[in-house]
């Protein structure tokens, strides 16, 4: 029994599409819709070279910053919502949210949100957890100030030793299954790491830039706004 409720909550702490300890916004039922997602940045060797590619797609995507990072580059992290992407809370520090107290969890979304509020001039709205782990205090935080919990329906490994095309072939592969259990998408990839802000991100620039030509031609890429509009 007492194994059982273990797994239980371990399972409830990571598994994204767990509503045990609150609901977070995945995907709904609108199989076609891509939201292409970017977590970690903002990278200033990465993101730009990011931004021009889908800009050359007139795609728009949704970028998790961690507030640290973004402060040291607020010039690039107001550019990425200039050019029309929407800007998500990652943290402050990146920590793992299944394990830090109400407090500092309360502390690391709010000075975030505070410091991203400033740099843009926009309201923020949506909060990724680092690693997608949280506690049953996590999303009750979150949305007390204001946050729309996000997870995912589709994680590209592209912190793993993956090669680009190896990549590129999981996204397309898995999205196609959403496609076909009647959902929309909504993909991880990470301009940036936690580990450090100037992260190689090459393999991931060289996948998108591989499945998205092909995919803005069977999909709407979208923000996660127009699935959660207030």
């Amino acid at each position: 029994m007492v194994a059982a409720a273990s797994a239980g909550c371990f399972y409830a702490s990571l598994a994204p599409d767990s509503t045990l300890f609150g609901r977070a916004l995945t995907a709904p039922a609108k199989p076609g819709d891509f939201a292409l997602t970017f977590d970690d940045g903002p990278n200033p060797a990465w993101t730009p070279q990011l931004l021009d590619l889908l800009a050359a797609h007139n795609v728009r995507a949704t970028f998790f910053l961690v507030g640290q990072f973004a402060v040291k580059q607020r010039a690039l992290a107001r550019r990425v919502h200039d050019a029309g992407h929407l800007i998500g809370n990652h943290t402050w520090t990146h920590p793992n949210l299944a394990r830090t107290g109400k407090a500092q969890t309360h502390n690391e979304l709010a000075d975030t949100n505070s410091e991203l509020e400033q740099i843009t001039g926009a309201p923020i709205r949506f909060f990724r957890p680092p690693f997608g782990l949280r506690r049953p205090a996590t999303f009750a935080i979150a949305r007390e100030l204001g946050l729309t919990p996000v997870t995912w329906t589709v994680i590209g490994n592209d912190w793993k030793p993956l090669t680009a095309e190896e990549i590129a072939a999981r996204v397309t592969s898995l999205s196609q299954k959403d496609r076909q259990r009647g959902q929309a998408t909504n993909l991880v990839l990470h301009d940036g790491s936690h580990r450090t802000p100037t992260a190689d991100r090459s393999r991931t620039i060289a996948a998108v830039s591989q499945f998205l030509p092909k995919l803005v031609k069977s999909h709407r890429f979208v923000t996660l706004d127009t699935w959660n509009r207030r």
